[in-house]
């Protein structure tokens, strides 16, 4: 038998929310009414993190918003991403005139909508709100009424893709962006860059198709020469021999890369870096199995923006290490087949900051 929700006491209907099982229906709660929202709000119910994807669906821009947890398996050294979603927008040409409902978001934002709801087989449901709106507008309000109802003030990470026309998601407090076309097009990184300029990772899953200008934002950080980020994650990059023991002599005096915690790069073509011309020129320390206590362990690769993050055992003959003249600080360094491995050692091997700056390409 139905309940009025808003008939309970106010500590039984505050329990009731917090018990609701879904984020999705602690959303469409909220839009049901100002009291719901009232009580939503009271309910002080949390988001530990907030995504936002914006993608192609059935011809249309389709604007998701949810989070993501990491459920770690060390047995394999593996972080999984898991996305829960809390809300979709559709944007539409029209709605049918039967199916309209009109919704109120943020501060006083109403659209005209059209709700859908499926069940999954394993019994969770999803839906779906279609909208024929100015996107910038309902964007900017669901995002403010997002942030409200959840008591969310953190940052915000953007997925994007080059199919979606028209203009970027009207959000705020970008700091992770990461685009996973196929092809990716300079024109469209220069307008993904300007348009969130305060971003502090960006990852490219995908193949540039013609040359960036020497103008491009991306040059500001992405050329290993200059780069002053803390975590760097190349794939089909041009490295030589040579690139590395620069890089290599920089790290090594203290020269450059001062803030640098990990490094990998992928060659772009087959050929196996030479180690040993390498290391004709640079020294290294290799392991020694009878103190395999000087080493750690391993060294987890944790990052802000990438799904997947390997744990790496240091205690063999893999991995040489290296020290800095000006302070001693250590860093692991391994060559295997075309990928370079370089991780500066840490305190807390674990540990993962904040401000991690991760340029994928």
């Amino acid at each position: 038998m139905p309940i009025n929700l808003l008939k309970l006491p106010r500590l039984v209907g505050l329990i009731v929310v917090t018990e609701l099982e879904e984020y999705q229906e602690v959303f469409l709660l909220s839009l049901c009414s100002l009291r719901t929202k009232f009580l939503v709000k009271k309910a002080r119910i949390k988001l530990p993190n907030v995504s936002y994807q914006f993608r192609k669906c059935r011809g249309h821009n389709e604007f998701m918003i949810g989070f993501e947890l990491h459920p770690t398996n060390f047995q394999y050294g593996l972080y999984k991403k898991v996305w829960y979603p809390v809300t979709s927008l559709l944007h539409v040409p029209k709605l049918v005139l039967n199916q309209i409902s009109a919704l109120k978001f943020g501060t006083g934002y109403e659209a005209d909508t059209t709700i859908y709801l499926w069940y999954k087989e394993d019994g969770s449901f999803l839906h779906r709100i279609k909208y024929a709106n100015d996107p910038m507008g309902i964007q900017k309000a669901l995002q403010n009424h997002i942030n409200s109802i959840f008591h969310y003030c953190g940052t915000n990470k953007l997925y994007l893709s080059m199919k979606c026309k028209g203009t970027l998601p009207n959000i705020t407090n970008v700091k992770d962006i990461v685009i996973e076309d196929e092809t990716v097009e300079p024109e469209f990184l220069t307008e993904v860059l300007t348009s969130y300029p305060n971003h502090q990772s960006l990852s490219i899953k995908s193949r540039i198709v013609g040359e960036l200008p020497k103008e491009s934002p991306v040059f500001q950080v992405q050329d290993i020469a200059n780069f002053v980020g803390r975590n760097m994650w190349l794939r089909r990059a041009l490295l030589t021999e040579q690139d590395i023991i620069q890089f290599l002599r920089k790290w090594i005096s203290n020269e450059a890369y001062h803030s640098l915690e990990t490094l990998s790069i992928m060659r772009n073509s087959g050929k196996t870096i030479n180690e040993a011309l390498i290391r004709q020129t640079i020294e290294f320390e290799e392991y020694d199995p009878s103190e395999p206590e000087k080493r750690p362990d391993y060294y987890d690769v944790v990052t802000p923006i990438r799904p997947i993050v390997q744990r790496h055992s240091l205690r063999n003959e893999k991995w040489l290490e290296l020290k800095r003249i000006t302070d001693g600080k250590r860093a692991f360094v391994q060559f295997f087949h075309i990928v370079f491995h370089f991780f500066v050692h840490k305190d807390s091997l674990d540990a993962l900051n904040d401000d991690d700056v991760i340029w994928e390409f």
